[in-house]
């Protein structure tokens, strides 16, 4: 008789352009599913990630433009579902699903942290003591916590004073296979690219990406070459920041395009990305990057982007510890345009393949426990 398949529920509150959002939608599509049967269950259907499900994955949604609106459809969805496992993301969601953990004993819950716990106590004065107690009763109830670094699951324990026994290490699954799939792309190098430094970086227009604080530091750069910055993203932060790029006389180095469905050809195409972030968890952008062959600078604060670097080539990310030194790293960058994508330089630890297989084994020992 054929072992019976483990049905794995996901649960997502958007299915925006977020990154947290693809990794779990990539580690479903790709898990192996003659031992599990995934379902996804989304809070609404509308976002620009729901192409991206694989066609075959029962698709839920609950009809709701908010997670605390929509908790009584989340019950009773799960109820027909019957999953033997449910994997979230977002701290939110991640609340939201372990409160209703006593409805389904015999459901493990995974959930996924993909920034350090510090982020959503900054200017959440009123609001960080019960942050904090969520974390504390809830998180000690999930049958694991997977974070994509270390330096996440420290803060759980350093910060938060938590016992860390049920977190454990995900790193974020990158598909080099798409991001690769149009390297057949010819990049034309024009005469004046030949002695143009070429920046790129890719990200919300907000003040946790920093861009701001790196545009305020470039006029003081004395790059050797000329140089000019493309920054992909949009937000709520556009209006300001090209007010700021004009005052400080960057209007002819300094683009703002908007969003990119693929960036990963202009990943390719530049001498180097940029990542000035003021904080973040796991940049699936570097990674990215790294995978088109681009090296990296990057500011300290941005998550686990010291595990990166240690797990990168020699020379391939970079990370500075204020401004100062960010435009030091800038002014060393050398023209080097290319007609292709450069060889990968992605380390083996973050391959979609690695990571899958990693996560499953997760899902077997909580299936196991």
């Amino acid at each position: 008789m054929a072992k019976e398949k483990l049905k794995i529920a996901f649960v997502l509150p958007a299915l925006t352009a977020g990154g947290a959002e693809r990794v779990l939608i990539t580690l479903m599509n790709n898990f192996d599913r003659t031992r599990f049967d995934p379902v996804f269950v989304a809070i609404n259907e509308e976002g620009p990630l729901r192409s991206l499900i694989d066609e075959e994955i029962s698709f839920y949604s609950l009809k709701s433009n908010r997670v605390l609106r929509s908790v009584f459809r989340l019950r009773s969805t799960l109820k027909i579902i019957k999953p033997d496992i449910v994997v979230s993301t977002m701290a939110h969601m991640n609340f939201v699903l372990l409160l209703l953990n006593p409805f389904f004993p015999k459901t493990r819950f995974i959930v996924r942290e993909a920034v350090t716990p510090s982020y959503f106590f900054q200017g959440r004065r009123r609001s960080s003591f019960l942050i904090k107690a969520a974390y504390r009763i809830l998180y000690p109830k999930a049958a694991r916590v997977i974070s994509p670094a270390q330096a996440i699951i420290d803060e759980f324990g350093d910060l938060l004073g938590m016992s860390c026994k049920n977190h454990v290490l995900l790193h974020n699954p990158v598909d080099l296979a798409r991001i690769r799939s149009e390297e057949n792309t010819s990049f034309e190098i024009t005469e004046g690219r030949k002695d143009t430094v070429h920046f790129v970086s890719a990200g919300r227009l907000h003040s946790q990406k920093g861009f701001d604080q790196l545009i305020k530091a470039l006029p003081n750069m004395k790059l050797p070459h000329n140089w000019s910055w493309t920054i992909l993203g949009e937000g709520a932060e556009r209006e300001a920041l090209e007010m700021l790029i004009k005052e400080t006389g960057l209007s002819d180095k300094i683009s703002l395009p908007g969003l990119s469905d693929r960036p990963w050809p202009l990943f390719a195409e530049a001498d180097c990305f940029l990542m000035p972030s003021r904080w973040e968890g796991l940049p699936n952008v570097i990674l990215e990057s790294l995978a088109c062959g681009t090296p990296v600078i990057a500011t300290r604060e941005s998550g686990g982007i010291a595990e990166i670097a240690v797990l990168s080539p020699e020379d391939s990310v970079s990370v500075v510890d204020n401004m100062t030194d960010f435009i030091r790293a800038m002014e060393a960058v050398k023209p080097v345009p290319t007609e292709k994508f450069r060889k990968s330089i992605l380390p083996a630890p973050f391959q979609k393949e690695n990571v899958v297989k990693n996560f499953e084994t997760i899902l077997d020992k909580v299936a196991r426990s």
